[in-house]
Order: C-alpha cells, then sequence, then structure tokens
C-alpha cells in the first residue's frame, strides 16, 4: 500500500489505485453530522473570505463543509512531494512548535464526548494540498487536505472516533498558507491557542530563506544596515503593534542564516548563545552572579542599560568581599541605543565606566555619612498599609 513517505506518479494517482471521487456517506449517529453542520452554519460568524484575498488564497466554498477526517494530512507529519522526492519533516505545521498541548486537546475532547460543541466558534480551516503532495493512505483514501488552523479540534475528533470535521476549505499558494495562519487565523482575538512570538518569527524565517518569496527579493536588493527595516515592517504586517515588534525581531536576528548588520539581545538570547558558545560556563543560583565557569571564575549577566550600572556595582563589591576569584561582567548593549562599527567600542565603555562610576560614589557617600558624618542622612516616611495606619497619615521611620 503506497504511504505518504514514497514518491508516486501524483498525475495518475486516481488510476493506480482505483480512487474513484464517491459521495462520503455521512454517519448522523455522530456529533459532526448533517444537523450540526447546519447549525454551525447558522451560528458561526467567522469570516474569512475577505482577508484571504490579501494572502492570495481564495474560498473553494463560501460554506462550511463536512470533510472526510481520513482524506485530511495531520498536522505536523511528514510529507512528501512526489514529484521532487523533497520530504517536509513537520508537513505544513505552522506553529514554531509542532507538539499537541494535551491539555487544551483533552479540553476540546472533553466537549465532544459531551455533544457539547460551541456552534458559534470559529472552525478548522482546510487547504487544498497542490497535486505533487496528495496521496493515498494505507486505509485507500486519497488525501488532499492540509491543515491552516485548527491542528487541535483535528486531533481530538480523531481521537474520539469521528468520521468528519466541521471546515472552510481554501486554495492558496504554498508558500503563501504560513502568513495567512499566523497573521490572521493563530491572532489571540481569533484562536483558543494564540500565536506565540516564535510561531510568527519561524513564518517570516520561510519567507526569509524562500528564494521565491516577496521577502527574499526585498532583503537581496538592500545593504545589510537595512535589512533590520525591513523585518520590523514585514513583523509588523502581521498584525504587531509596535510595542511589541522587538521581541519577534530578535528571534530573526538570532537564527544562524540570518545577516543583519547588528542583532539586538534581551536575556533571553544571551542565554541562549551562552548555552551555544560558552559550554564550560554553568548557571549559578547563588545571589550576584548568574554562571560560574570550570575554572572559578564569577560571571554577572546584564544589559547596559543605566538601572543595571547601580545592580552590577553592587554586585561587585559583594562578590570582591566574599573571595579574590576573578569576575567577569558579561554584557549586551542597550537594546534602545544606537550602535555602530563606528561607536561601538566606545558605548561599551561609557556602561563600565558607569558601573565604576557608581561604586566610587557609593564609597564617597558611605564615607561621608557613617565615617565622616557630616553628609546629611535622609528621613524615611513609609505609607500607611494597615488598617490602623490611617488616621495619621505617613508613618516617620525614627
Amino acid at each position: 500500500m503506497t504511504t505518504p513517505n514514497m514518491i508516486q506518479d501524483y498525475s495518475t494517482l486516481d488510476e493506480i489505485f482505483g480512487v474513484q471521487d464517491e459521495q462520503h456517506v455521512i454517519n448522523e449517529n455522530l456529533l459532526f453530522n448533517s444537523d450540526m453542520l447546519n447549525r454551525c452554519r447558522e451560528d458561526c460568524k467567522q469570516d474569512i473570505s475577505k482577508i484571504i484575498v490579501k494572502y492570495k488564497g481564495a474560498m473553494i466554498d463560501n460554506q462550511l463543509q463536512l470533510v472526510d477526517i481520513r482524506t485530511v494530512h495531520p498536522a505536523g507529519k511528514e510529507i512528501t512531494n512526489n514529484k521532487t522526492g523533497e520530504v517536509l519533516p513537520k508537513g505544513f505545521q505552522v506553529r514554531a512548535d509542532h507538539n499537541i498541548d494535551i491539555g487544551h486537546k483533552d479540553a476540546i475532547l472533553n466537549d465532544i464526548f459531551n455533544t457539547d460543541w460551541n456552534t458559534a466558534a470559529n472552525t478548522i480551516v482546510l487547504f487544498r494540498l497542490p497535486k505533487e503532495y496528495q496521496y493515498v493512505n494505507n486505509q485507500g483514501i486519497k488525501v488532499i487536505w492540509g491543515i491552516l488552523d485548527g491542528t487541535h479540534r483535528y486531533r481530538a475528533a480523531a481521537d474520539a472516533n469521528q468520521e468528519n470535521i466541521i471546515s472552510w476549505l481554501v486554495d492558496m499558494n504554498i508558500d503563501d498558507i504560513y502568513k495567512f495562519a499566523c497573521a490572521e487565523l493563530n491572532r489571540s482575538k481569533y484562536s483558543a491557542k494564540s500565536r506565540t512570538d516564535r510561531d510568527t518569527a519561524a513564518a517570516i524565517l520561510r519567507s526569509y530563506k524562500n528564494p521565491n518569496s516577496e521577502l527574499f527579493a526585498k532583503i537581496n536588493n538592500v545593504e545589510e544596515c537595512e535589512v533590520n527595516s525591513i523585518l520590523i515592517e514585514e513583523i509588523k504586517s502581521y498584525n504587531y503593534d509596535r510595542r511589541s515588534v522587538n521581541a519577534v525581531l530578535r528571534i530573526i536576528q538570532h537564527d544562524p542564516d540570518v545577516t543583519v548588520d547588528r542583532k539586538q539581545y534581551s536575556s533571553a538570547e544571551m542565554k541562549n548563545y551562552i548555552s551555544e558558545h560558552k559550554i564550560d560556563w554553568i548557571e549559578d543560583s547563588g545571589d550576584n552572579l548568574d554562571y560560574l565557569t570550570k575554572k572559578g571564575v564569577r560571571v554577572i549577566l546584564t544589559q547596559a542599560i543605566a538601572r543595571n550600572a547601580v545592580i552590577v556595582a553592587h554586585d561587585i563589591c559583594l562578590l570582591t568581599q566574599r573571595s579574590n576569584a576573578p569576575i567577569v561582567v558579561a554584557f549586551a548593549t542597550d537594546i534602545n541605543s544606537k550602535l555602530t562599527p563606528e561607536n561601538a567600542q566606545a558605548r561599551r565603555e561609557q556602561f563600565r565606566e558607569k558601573v565604576y562610576a557608581v561604586i566610587k560614589d557609593m564609597g564617597r557617600g558611605y564615607k561621608a555619612m557613617f565615617e565622616d558624618c557630616d553628609a546629611v542622612n535622609p528621613s524615611w516616611l513609609c505609607f500607611p498599609e494597615l488598617a490602623d495606619e490611617f488616621a495619621d497619615g505617613m508613618i516617620n521611620l525614627m
């Protein structure tokens, strides 16, 4: 029997296997039956017919349909291009992580078992597999659909032995399905399990690496210094607001195949870099340090923003009092600063000088307040918090 892992003459599949386009008989005793289909058609207000055009797609039918579950290729399962032999290990999985959220799937499964289906909720979206990806499964059924949205609903229906699923059916170029799913269908306003920043980054990286994509063409026609700007605009086109763009941008920047004039680091990216490039650094949960090397070097990890200069200065002071073991401050420059090859050295030195200035200032302050006793000692006022403290206003800490 033919499997999706074998190269086939896709143009003659029906003839080879005697596959017929038969009218699928609906089992009306199951939850997803003709009555449920009509109720969903009546109650579901989801409308993807307008936004799909933006992604060069089209509706196959403007009504929800009952689809034989056996004709659907599961998300996350490998699939073979019958024409070229190329294997997609995760199939057409549109999420960055194809693992099923068991809790989410089981909650849907429970609704199916209890026949408690929300007919007004957004529903599964399937796309027609290109001819070269269609295949005949081990039940002798021709598989012609891929999942754009609704992996957990599909898996729950399969686990409940449902024979059909209720779905929208669309036609769309393979190169466009990832952006459509991530930018529209998996947004929190539409999806029970909304997209993550990594999902968005993964979708954009597919386009970045695809020689046939518009994004690839844009990036390959500009200087390195302009790539980040193009990536930012691409992220915004996924319906991200200005405040949320940088988290996705950093994930894309740190992909090994991406070349930009500057890669930004948050603490997550710094830790990822260390895990890959500094394998002798071991995370340490002790006070005032983040890593301890195999040679006993104590490492403070930080980003060079103004408030962190005070924290690092304090950590250094405490560490120097504990032992004479070496100390390293590993840092990335402020994400919001303009860093160039011309000013990079000066910007990095500025942070070091700020840390040392804080230590000096603290030392002078301590000397003036507690040794020379000729400095102003601040008063301390506490806000009232307990029930019996509000009558007398702020509390003077004597």
